[in-house]
């Protein structure tokens, strides 16, 4: 390996190490929110709660209503947890050294389903805010747009998988 490749390589495990400490950072705030959020539907003292641009007023809510919004809570949560998880892993592996690699590729495949997921939570939360009787604290818009980025990076997970075939054959003849 030529030294050019050699300090490109060091530049990519650096900025690897530094974007999973973030990824961290993330992973801690969204558990924390998802706590508060479960706090604040459970204790009933006021105040709103949601996700995205749907907010409901804890007060207006039956038991009912915030049993639900608190498992669309966990579910968001969750394919927040999930996406950033990944992203997570996938900086992990670069800080590695392991760019083109099969678990490279898995995560960036779990990163893109989960993208498509959190656009589908998008519309869920526009379809619960409908269908609560309680009326949102915002306005209600429907917005999926990071469900084509997530089909991108599914794309790209592909490609980057035929690529380390390519690679793992390549390395055989060799």
């Amino acid at each position: 390996m030529g030294p050019q490749t050699q300090s490109k390589l060091k530049k990519i495990k650096l900025a690897g190490t530094v974007l999973r400490m973030a990824c961290k950072v993330v992973l801690a705030l969204i558990v924390v929110g998802f706590l508060m959020a479960t706090i604040a539907l459970l204790a009933n003292r006021g105040g709103s709660v949601g996700y995205f641009d749907v907010w409901f007023r804890i007060g207006d809510l039956t038991i009912g209503q915030r049993a639900l919004v608190l498992a669309m809570s966990v579910a968001t949560s969750g394919v927040w947890f999930t996406c950033i998880f990944a992203l997570h892993q996938l900086f992990g592996n670069y800080s590695h050294g392991g760019i083109f690699t099969r678990g490279s590729v898995h995560y960036l495949r779990l990163m893109g389903i989960a993208c498509v997921l959190w656009g589908i939570m998008k519309i869920l939360w526009v379809g619960l805010s409908r269908a609560l009787s309680a009326p949102p604290v915002s306005s209600v818009r429907d917005s999926a747009e990071i469900i084509p980025i997530g089909i991108i990076v599914l794309i790209v997970a592909w490609f980057m998988d035929m690529a380390t075939d390519l690679q793992e054959e390549n390395e055989l003849t060799v």
